[in-house]
C-alpha cells in the first residue's frame, strides 16, 4: 500500500509541477513573438508596438522575430512545433485563416495546432482609386468598369491575400470583369495605382491614410460596419450599396497548443494590459487601427468566422495557388 500512495503522489507531482512552474517561475528568460511576414509591414508594426511594452508587464525581454515565406506559411509552421512553454507566440492576422482553405493541405490547423491567447486589433479596408481617376464613389468605379472594354484591373499583395478576395467579393457583388494583379506585397501595389496602371486596390488604413495624406490616392469606401474617425466623410461599402461588405485585417495571438492554462490566463492579461494603456491606444490610433481586445475564446471565435467567410470566397472565385 506504502509503494501504491507513494507512486501516486510522484505521479500528481509529475502533473502539477509545468501548473506550479507556470505560476511561479514564467517567465523566467526572453519570449519571442513570431511575426510570419517581413520587417516592416503593418502587422510587423503591431507586434513591435505590443512587444515593447509587454516587457513591462512580464519583466523579461519581448524579442520580435520575423519568419516570412510561403504568405505566412513557414512562420506559422515554425510556431506550431515550438515549445508550448509559454516563450513562442505566434502572431496571427487574416492571412493565416485564409492559407486554411486556399491551400489544399496546409502543414498547419489554427484550431488545432494552437491555443488562442488573445485578440488585439484590427485594420478596415479603404477602397482607393489614383487620385487622377474620374471616379469619385464606388457607384462611379462600378459604372466606369461596366462600361470599360476590358474590365477593369486591381492590385493586391499576393494571390490569396485579403486584398485579393476583397477585390473578388466586390466583382461578385457587383457583376464587375476585374483583372487580378498580384505583387509581392501591398507596398509594391502603390507606384502602379498612383501611376494609373491599376483602377482600384483594397488598402490597409495606414496605406490609405498615407496615400490620400500625399494626394496620391483618394479614398471611394472604407468596409467597416460604420464610418472611421481617420477618413470621416468617406461612406461605408454597406452604405455605398454593398450589405455584408465588411472584411478587415484581424490581428492577435496564440501559443502551441498545450500550453499550461496559468500561461495562456497570464498571457493574455498582460496583453489586455498593454493595449488598454492610453499610449498605445494613441499610436494604434495614428496608424487607422482599432483595438478590440478580447478573451481566447472571442479570438477562436474571430479565427473561425473568417475561415467560413474566406472559405466561401475562395471557393465562389476558384482561388488557387501554385
Amino acid at each position: 500500500m506504502n509503494h501504491i500512495r507513494r507512486t501516486l503522489m510522484a505521479c500528481i507531482v509529475c502533473i502539477a509541477s509545468p501548473m506550479l512552474y507556470a505560476q511561479d517561475g514564467y517567465p523566467s528568460k526572453p519570449i519571442r513573438i513570431i511575426v510570419p511576414f517581413t520587417a516592416g509591414g503593418i502587422g510587423d508594426t503591431v507586434a513591435r508596438i505590443i512587444g515593447t511594452r509587454l516587457v513591462e508587464q512580464l519583466g523579461q525581454p519581448v524579442l520580435v522575430e520575423n519568419r516570412a515565406g510561403g504568405d505566412s506559411v513557414i512562420g506559422t509552421q515554425f510556431a506550431a512545433k515550438a515549445a508550448p512553454d509559454g516563450y513562442t507566440i505566434l502572431q496571427v492576422s487574416t492571412p493565416q485563416t485564409i492559407n486554411m482553405v486556399l491551400r489544399k493541405n496546409p502543414p498547419f490547423n489554427l484550431l488545432r495546432d494552437f491555443t488562442p491567447v488573445a485578440r488585439a486589433v484590427h485594420s478596415t479596408l479603404v477602397l482607393v482609386v489614383p487620385a487622377s481617376s474620374p471616379n469619385q464613389s464606388v457607384s462611379d468605379l462600378v459604372s466606369f468598369g461596366k462600361s470599360k472594354s476590358g474590365g477593369l484591373s486591381y492590385g493586391s499583395g499576393g494571390i490569396g491575400s485579403v486584398g485579393h478576395l476583397s477585390g473578388e467579393l466586390l466583382k461578385r457583388s457587383a457583376g464587375l470583369s476585374a483583372l487580378h494583379v498580384p505583387y509581392k506585397g501591398n507596398a509594391a501595389v502603390i507606384p502602379d495605382l498612383v501611376g494609373g496602371r491599376l483602377d482600384f486596390f483594397f488598402a490597409s488604413q495606414p496605406e490609405a491614410v498615407q496615400g490620400a495624406a500625399g494626394g496620391h490616392i483618394r479614398a471611394l469606401a472604407v468596409t467597416a460596419t460604420q464610418r472611421v474617425p481617420t477618413f470621416p466623410a468617406v461612406p461605408t461599402m454597406i452604405e455605398a450599396g454593398f450589405p455584408g461588405f465588411d472584411p478587415s485585417s484581424n490581428y492577435g495571438y496564440m501559443v502551441p497548443a498545450n500550453t499550461p492554462a496559468p500561461i495562456v490566463r497570464q498571457l493574455h492579461e498582460a496583453i489586455a494590459k498593454v493595449i488598454a494603456s492610453p499610449g498605445v491606444q494613441e499610436r494604434f490610433k495614428s496608424l487607422g487601427l482599432t483595438s478590440n481586445i478580447g478573451s481566447p475564446d472571442e479570438w477562436s471565435t474571430t479565427l473561425k468566422a473568417e475561415i467560413v467567410r474566406w472559405g466561401k470566397v475562395v471557393e465562389a472565385a476558384n482561388i488557387q495557388v501554385e
